[in-house]
């Protein structure tokens, strides 16, 4: 499955937002904290403009014909000969386990704590907040990732082995230049970061524990994800390391800096909620575990 099929389930979500209506009581826990800086027009036009491109630079941006960076650095060769499958019967099961991962890691937070769970709680106004920040950060980390394989071109861990023989690997032909930073592992992550944001700020499973509990399960789907992009044979640790590194980044970075810290007037709030304590958006001190 290709990084854009999983890309195109979040904007299925999106799209289904305005059609779906709760009669559930309001719960005040999930109401929008006034102090927070709502989607406007610029974060609107800025989220659209960014997505356009991320699909532009995947659809029109020519990588090389022949890679520019091949085989592993520091610890990805010897990770590679541990961990990955060898036989086409389990690299297939590998590859199609970590696809349905991250499909379950996009529907966990775009569509069950980002839309389910605030319009059964009665709280449509933020399921819309958080959706518009989730479409945000997967179109900033999209277009960051989509740049970075095409501009790298760094041929996939099999690269060498398919050259001599091109029946080693069913996917030898698969985007065999598209190895640096994982996709997948950008997606999950990014997922992962969207799904601790949320819940650090807002009660969206009702407690404290709770919600550590759902930003960590978030981060296992991630996780296993990115290992069996290695077993899979699809990805030089590096690669999943990197492609992490973006994600949860961006996932986590863009809600907190440019919303759940900033004020209708786009001035730093200083301000706690929950587990998080800030004193500007680009300083951050977690006093807790997740």
């Amino acid at each position: 499955m290709s990084t854009y099929r999983l890309r195109a389930l979040c904007a299925g979500l999106l799209l289904a937002l305005p059609c779906v209506t709760s009669t559930a009581h309001a719960d005040d826990a999930l109401a929008w904290n006034p102090s927070w800086q709502k989607f406007g027009t610029v974060d609107y036009v800025a989220t659209g403009v960014l997505g356009a491109a991320s699909l532009g630079a995947y659809f029109f941006l020519k990588g090389p014909s022949q890679p520019r960076w091949t085989g592993g650095i520091l610890l990805d060769d010897s990770v590679r000969d541990a961990l990955r499958a060898r036989s086409p019967t389990t690299l297939k099961h590998v590859r199609t386990a970590s696809d349905m991962l991250a499909v379950t890691s996009v529907a966990f937070t775009v569509g069950i704590d980002s839309l389910v769970i605030p319009l059964a709680r009665g709280h449509a106004d933020t399921a819309w907040q958080l959706e518009m920040m989730n479409g945000e950060a997967f179109a900033i980390s999209t277009l960051a990732t989509t740049v970075l394989f095409k501009e790298v071109g760094r041929a996939r861990p099999s690269y060498a082995d398919c050259q001599q023989n091109p029946d080693f690997d069913a996917l030898c032909n698969s985007a065999p230049l598209s190895s640096f930073p994982s996709g997948h592992t950008n997606v999950v992550f990014t997922a992962a970061g969207l799904s601790c944001a949320h819940h650090t700020h807002l009660a969206l499973w009702g407690s404290e524990t709770a919600d550590d509990l759902g930003c960590g399960f978030s981060l296992l789907l991630a996780s296993a994800t990115g290992a069996l992009r290695i077993i899979g044979d699809r990805h030089y640790l590096s690669d999943v390391l990197v492609g992490g590194v973006i994600g949860f980044g961006v996932g986590y970075g863009v809600p907190t800096i440019f919303h759940y810290t900033r004020g209708p007037d786009n001035t730093a709030q200083t301000a706690s909620f929950g587990r998080l304590t800030t004193s500007t958006p680009f300083a951050l001190a977690w006093s807790g575990t997740f």
